[in-house]
Parts: structure tokens; C-alpha cells; sequence
């Protein structure tokens, strides 16, 4: 069994998320970890954050990059 030929690799869902964050400028200052399973169709984001709205953009940013994605958080607020 293969897998169609629009499905993408674990790799290229977590490029995908860390460019979206990346487009942020605070949020690629925090240099949050990604990592996805696209056979799941989630993602885990984890790191630190100075804000309460980071982190939610954060999340929001990474929904964003696939329908109906789960995305998994681990990220702390720690004011600066």
C-alpha cells in the first residue's frame, strides 16, 4: 500500500507550521519546537512565549496551515 501521491511527509507539515510562526517576528524569536504526524493530521508545539496572546497566535498560525489539523500545545507564558 502507498500512499497518494498529495499526501505530505511528517517534515514537510512541520516546515509548513514553522514557516507560518516564522512569519511572526516575536513568535520566531521563541524559536518554538514543531513536530507533526500527518497520519494523525496533528502537530505539538512546544517552547516558552511572553505573552498569553503569542501563544494563542502561535496555535492560530498553526491551524492555519491545514484543515481540520489538531494542534497539540506545550507552551509556557513566562513574561519578559
Amino acid at each position: 500500500l502507498s500512499a497518494p501521491a498529495a499526501k505530505i511527509s511528517d517534515s514537510d507539515l512541520e516546515k509548513a507550521i514553522r514557516a507560518k510562526l516564522d512569519s511572526d517576528d516575536a513568535l520566531q524569536q521563541a524559536h518554538l519546537s514543531v513536530s507533526a504526524d500527518v497520519k494523525d493530521n496533528k502537530a505539538k508545539i512546544s517552547g516558552t512565549v511572553a505573552s498569553e496572546e503569542m501563544r494563542a497566535k502561535a496555535i492560530d498560525l498553526a491551524k492555519s496551515v491545514q484543515p481540520g489539523i489538531t494542534i497539540e500545545e506545550e507552551i509556557d507564558v513566562k513574561p519578559t
